[in-house]
């Protein structure tokens, strides 16, 4: 690492450790029960758990920006955006953690784990009852730029990310 990485790195570690104790002193909530909770110090940053997965609060490579970091709950990464101040930080991080990943940053998360082929069990209407089990005939796509989608065997029509889920190859 060169110097200025270093001091970089300091920069961003100490805007952490600002952070977390301005999180102990206020509690920040776009809504009820999804507080951010202050990281243990050297293990874990602060984190708020929502609705999609959970959100991070990390610093920019550069130590400059804060930056919110969103992962599904089983720890895949889905998203990495970037602020200026902590406020914009906190408020954003709490709103993106429930209000999920965009279409794109989904369908992106989806590909990088999950290639074409995949068992799957998947819904065609309520996500109720067992599910139809099959396989991924395409990669996932965006559907009328709204929509995270994904082809799948037995089934004419594509399917919603969020009515699939991926399955042990042993249960296909």
């Amino acid at each position: 690492m060169t110097d200025e990485e270093y001091e970089a790195a300091a920069r961003g570690i100490d805007r952490i450790e600002r952070a977390r104790r301005s999180i102990d002193r206020r509690r920040y909530t776009d809504r009820v029960g999804n507080d951010w909770k202050p990281g243990e110090q050297g293990e874990a940053h602060p984190e708020v758990v929502g609705t999609y997965g959970k959100a991070v609060l990390d610093y920019s490579d550069d130590g400059l920006r804060f930056q919110v970091n969103g992962y599904t709950y089983d720890g895949h990464a889905l998203y990495r955006r970037e602020f200026a101040s902590l406020d914009a930080a906190l408020r954003n991080g709490s709103r993106v953690a429930n209000e999920g990943p965009t279409p794109a940053e989904h369908v992106e998360a989806w590909n990088a784990h999950h290639s074409i082929g995949r068992a799957v069990r998947y819904w065609t209407g309520f996500r109720e009852g067992a599910g139809i089990k099959g396989r991924t005939r395409s990669a996932a796509t965006v559907l009328g730029g709204h929509t995270a989608v994904v082809w799948v065997t037995g089934h004419d029509a594509c399917i919603a990310l969020t009515h699939v889920k991926p399955i042990p190859e042993t249960e296909a």
